[in-house]
């Protein structure tokens, strides 16, 4: 029972070193195929040394496999309502580290407001587990940052210290979870994946790279299983390889891309960055991405 699941929680330090040249290696490749992500592309390959760059602590919530089992019952995601452990230091590197990189300079304004203490690291983590991204804007907006900005700096800051937490939960009894949003962390998709030979669905979380198992004719915001209003959209010559599931129920949509095998983390970064085309079509359409037009 619960000593068992505890040695799972611990789980295995991921390999990523060979997963990070990897991407670097395809975003490279996208830079140079496709000069409208060359910039995009580039800012991505620079800042995945940064976010691995220093190991987690493996000290992990203490979550029994009974009350593990009662939160996914309920839709609950694991780490809500949990207290996780922080390096509040590491966090503040990767943080400049990254704001070195989309800002430009080490002392652009979201950096300074987080070396100035303006920003709490532990209240922002706590803000994402709870799914309380208005408290981020809000507080990212009365500092006069760009919020937008500053929450892509605290996703990518926290990717690293919540894929390990979810790697050393996928082991968790009674896994089954058919709601749309993670059932690791609470975030909403950041894209999906047909994979292997039957093109199984798996919606995949942008904020700790979690995989669930979702029907094709459900939409993962609003649970709309009409096929009168749900549909897709692709670019030509990309059919077999990427497209958009959209929703008019909720005006939502997601990026759906064909793999063989789960994507890793670090190219679960590229292949956002490599379908950043298929948003701007979205768009185009009306469409919204899933946070915008629900809540977990």
């Amino acid at each position: 029972m619960a000593a068992e699941f505890l040695r799972r929680l611990m789980g295995r330090p991921p390999s990523l070193p060979g997963e990070i040249a990897e991407a670097m290696e395809e975003l490279a490749r996208l830079a140079k195929a496709r000069p409208t992500l060359a910039e995009t592309a580039n800012m991505l390959g620079d800042i995945l040394p940064a976010l691995f760059a220093e190991p987690i602590p493996s000290e992990m919530p203490v979550i029994t496999s009974e009350r593990a089992a009662v939160k996914l019952e309920s839709g609950v995601p694991l780490l809500r309502g949990e207290a996780i452990p922080l390096d509040v230091a590491a966090f503040t590197r990767r943080w400049l580290d990254i704001c070195t990189v989309v800002e430009h300079n080490r002392k652009g304004p979201t950096a300074e407001a987080m070396r100035r203490g303006l920003l709490d690291p532990k209240q922002l983590t706590a803000d994402v587990l709870a799914g309380r991204p208005e408290a981020i804007h809000a507080r990212m907006d009365s500092l006069g940052l760009d919020a937008g900005l500053a929450a892509t700096v605290l996703r990518l800051t926290l990717f690293p210290v919540l894929t390990q937490l979810h790697e050393a939960l996928t082991s968790t009894p009674n896994g089954r979870w058919e709601r749309g949003y993670c059932p690791t962390c609470g975030s909403w998709p950041l894209l999906g994946e047909f994979r292997g030979l039957e093109q199984t669905r798996f919606l995949r979380c942008g904020q700790c790279a979690a995989e669930w198992e979702f029907p094709r004719l459900r939409c993962p915001f609003c649970s709309c299983t009409d096929h009168r209003q749900l549909g897709f959209f692709f670019v030509e010559s990309e059919e077999g390889k990427s497209r958009v599931a959209t929703c008019d129920a909720c005006r939502g949509y997601v990026k759906m891309v064909s793999t063989l095998t789960v994507l890793s983390p670090p190219m679960l970064l590229t292949a956002d960055v490599a379908t950043m085309h298929l948003d701007l079509a979205a768009a185009d359409r009306g469409y919204e991405p899933g946070a915008s037009s629900s809540q977990s």
